[in-house]
């Protein structure tokens, strides 16, 4: 059992050295052919990006005002039931609080499609910018050789020369 274990080590000290000693290996260990990209930093740094983060910052603002509108009137409705319905007749006071209730669950419904909305626009908006990221990186990687590249979120430690996100970047910033 000893006997083979120190075989395998010879074999494979010896493996390791004709590697190293026959030049692929440096390449191999250096990591050359893999680049690290930032995907978020495109994503918010981008010129597309930017744009992208406007418009859809303009988007959620114009239904914010329509959501806060509704608010308000729920509000106004709920503080004149807490305020007044001691002295509400049974019926006005039953028509008040079946108004809130249905205001509350317009209020509801209406908040969810708005947040599908803006889901779904995002979701457009980030599908072109990645697009077009993609088709950058994959030209990036064919120039340099890259066989592999990595969004930055995954990579615990690199160094920066395969970095390649200021030069998608500038890329994508010139079309």
């Amino acid at each position: 059992m000893k006997s083979l274990f120190l075989n395998l080590s010879f074999l494979a000290v010896f493996i390791l050295t004709a590697v190293i000693l026959s030049g692929s290996g440096a390449a191999w260990a250096s990591g050359s052919n893999i680049a690290v990209v930032n995907m978020q930093k495109i994503i918010s740094t981008s010129h597309q990006g930017k744009k992208a983060g406007v418009e859809l910052k303009a988007l959620v603002g114009q239904y914010r005002a329509k959501l806060l509108t509704m608010r308000k009137e729920i509000a106004s409705i709920q503080a004149n039931l807490k305020n007044n319905g001691s002295i509400m007749s049974a019926s006005e006071k039953a028509k008040k609080t079946k108004e809130f209730e249905t205001d509350i669950s317009k209020f509801s419904s209406e908040e969810k499609h708005v947040q599908g909305i803006i889901s779904q626009k995002r979701f457009e908006l980030l599908k072109g910018i990645v697009k077009k990221a993609d088709s950058i990186i994959a030209v990036i990687a064919k120039e340099n050789g890259y066989t592999l590249v990595i969004n930055r979120v995954s990579v615990v430690y690199m160094v920066n020369s395969i970095n390649i996100t200021n030069e998608v970047l500038r890329r994508m910033n010139l079309k």
